[in-house]
């Protein structure tokens, strides 16, 4: 009675940078959600290297997808087992130091326990986890939510050389460094109401998401 999508359109090329914006709600991690199949649409497809999604077994098409949800799972464990979650290929202990410097997160391996310190509950693991995944495509959920300005552009720049050669989804309402992605698409109530280029939807007369560029 209440579709979380109506009537989306929507073509993403291998190693392109897609930007999906919108109001909470709107249906922008429904979206994500159908990707990985964690749902089925009722109606309509989706193809997947031209074949329908559901021709892939779950486990080769989980295979191919690195998903960062709103709720990230931190484990009663080791920072170390914590982090080895990201792969089923092992990480040398430098790699997982390298890459919780680079979410900062560094004062977690700056404490006596270094990666052996045990973890009740959890902080930036998942954007670390996603930068030791090696998935040919990236699918987050607003991965920045709760940053300040500045940790924010830190972080999307180390996703962005991160995601180089790969396919990069990502949910946000927030607009820091929009501009290097290469479509937006705006969805709101349930539809797609505007899709291009930064430049192009910044450009546009009386548009959706240069209002809302003007609003911020």
């Amino acid at each position: 009675d209440n579709p979380a999508l109506v009537d989306l359109n929507l073509h993403i090329q291998t190693g392109e940078k897609l930007a999906i914006l919108g109001k909470t709600g709107s249906g922008k991690s429904t979206l994500l959600q159908l990707l990985v199949r964690n749902y089925d649409a009722n109606q309509g497809e989706i193809l997947f290297a031209g074949n329908r999604i559901q021709a892939y077994s779950e486990s080769s098409l989980r295979q191919q997808f690195c998903f960062l949800t709103q709720r990230v799972h931190v484990f009663s464990d080791t920072l170390r087992n914590n982090l080895q979650l990201a792969t089923h290929a092992p990480l040398s202990d430098e790699k997982m130091v390298a890459v919780l410097q680079q979410v900062g997160l560094e004062k977690l391996v700056n404490q006596e326990q270094g990666l052996d310190l045990w973890l009740g509950d959890g902080g930036r693991l998942g954007l670390a986890r996603v930068l030791l995944n090696d998935a040919p495509i990236l699918l987050l959920d607003e991965p920045t939510e709760g940053l300040d300005r500045e940790t924010e552009r830190n972080i999307l720049q180390a996703i962005l050389a991160h995601s180089v050669g790969k396919t990069l989804i990502m949910v946000t309402h927030r607009l820091t460094a929009i501009e290097q992605f290469d479509q937006l698409v705006v969805i709101d109530n349930s539809r797609l109401i505007e899709q291009g280029s930064y430049s192009e939807l910044i450009n546009k007369e009386n548009g959706f998401f240069k209002q809302l560029t003007q609003r911020i």
